[in-house]
C-alpha cells in the first residue's frame, strides 16, 4: 500500500457505553428509504433523544464520550467510504468520486514532482467510530448499506459493482466493528528550495468529517493523527496546511491544534506555498499555516 506507518492505530479516548435501547419503528435514510437491519432482521436505531438518523444517533454517543474514536491509515477496500464522504463534504460529483478511488488504490506511492523539486508520498488517514453493542452495530451497518444504495441510485457505481461491494461489506462486517466518520490526507514532501537545501515536511489536506459527526471533536482527532504521523516520519520538522481566511471555524480548529500563520518571509516557505498552489489549485484567499514538530 505504500504505507509509512505500518498500520499503527492511534487511540483517541472514549468509554464504552452501556447498552442503549432500540426503537422498533423503521428510520428513514436521506432518500426516504427504510433502513432495514441485517442484524436479526429488525429495523432499528439507537434511542437517543431528538435523533432521526443512524448518523445522528452514533454522533450523539460520540459526543457523550460513550463510543471510542480512533485514527488509523485507510485500508484496502475502504476507498468507497472515503471517496463518498469527501464528495458529500465538498459537494463534488461522480468524476471526483472515481478519481478519489484511483488515488486511494495507488496507495500514496512515492513519486517525484518537478514543481517541488523532490519527492512526495501520501498517507490516507481515517477516523473511525468503534461499535460493539448490537444496537450500535445495527446503526453502523444500516448507515453503510444506505451509502452503497446511494452510490447505485446516483449512478456512481454499476449494479454489478454494487453487488460485489455489498457482498464484501457483509462478509467483512462479521469481524470488524467500526464505521468511517472522517478522513484527511497527509503528504510527506521532500522539498529542494532555491538555496538547494532539502527539507521534509507533511502537508495536510482534504480533511472531511461526515455530516452528523461534526462538532464532536473528530477534526481534532484527525489532526492528532497527522501529528503522530509527522513525529514518526524521519526528518519531518513542520506540518503545513492551507485554509481560507474567511473559514473562521476551520481557522479556530487549526489554531487550537497549534497551527499559526506560516512565515512567508522564509524563502523556503514562500517557495513551497507557490508550488502547492500550482499543484493543488489552492483557493486564492487561502492562507498557509504551519506548526513545528518538536521531538525530545
Amino acid at each position: 500500500r505504500g504505507s509509512m506507518c505500518g498500520g499503527r492505530v492511534w487511540g483517541c479516548g472514549g468509554v464504552q457505553s452501556v447498552g442503549p435501547s432500540l426503537l422498533s419503528s423503521p428510520q428513514r435514510s436521506r432518500r426516504g428509504r427504510s433502513t432495514g437491519s441485517v442484524m436479526g432482521g429488525v429495523s432499528c436505531v439507537i434511542e437517543v433523544k431528538g435523533t432521526r438518523t443512524e448518523a445522528e444517533a452514533i454522533g450523539e454517543l460520540i459526543g457523550k464520550g460513550e463510543l471510542s474514536v480512533t485514527v488509523r491509515e485507510a485500508r484496502p477496500g475502504e476507498g468507497d467510504a472515503v471517496a463518498l464522504l469527501r464528495c458529500r463534504a465538498f459537494d463534488q460529483g461522480k468524476d471526483v468520486f472515481r478519481s478519489q478511488l484511483i488515488k486511494m488504490m495507488s496507495g500514496g506511492t512515492s513519486k517525484g514532482n518537478y514543481l517541488m523539486g523532490g519527492r512526495s508520498k501520501t498517507s490516507f488517514l481515517v477516523s473511525v467510530a468503534e461499535v460493539s453493542l448490537e444496537a450500535e452495530r445495527t446503526c453502523a451497518i444500516n448507515l453503510m448499506l444506505s451509502d452503497l444504495d446511494t452510490l447505485l441510485e446516483d449512478g456512481w457505481v454499476t449494479r454489478q459493482e454494487h453487488g460485489t461491494r455489498k457482498k464484501r461489506l457483509l462478509a467483512e462486517w462479521q469481524h470488524k466493528a467500526e464505521v468511517i466518520i472522517g478522513s484527511v490526507d497527509c503528504a510527506l514532501h521532500e522539498l529542494v528550495a532555491p538555496d538547494l537545501s532539502l527539507a521534509r515536511s507533511i502537508y495536510v489536506s482534504s480533511m472531511a468529517v461526515r455530516d452528523g459527526f461534526r462538532n464532536r471533536g473528530v477534526g481534532s482527532k484527525l489532526l492528532e493523527g497527522a501529528h503522530v504521523l509527522a513525529m514518526e516520519s524521519r526528518g519531518v520538522r513542520e506540518m503545513f496546511l492551507h485554509v481560507e481566511k474567511d473559514n473562521h471555524a476551520a481557522v479556530q480548529l487549526y489554531q487550537s491544534a497549534g497551527f499559526t500563520r506560516a512565515d512567508m518571509n522564509r524563502p523556503q516557505t514562500a517557495y513551497m506555498d507557490k508550488a502547492l498552489r500550482l499543484m493543488l489549485q489552492v483557493p486564492v484567499n487561502a492562507l498557509l499555516y504551519s506548526t513545528k514538530i518538536e521531538r525530545d
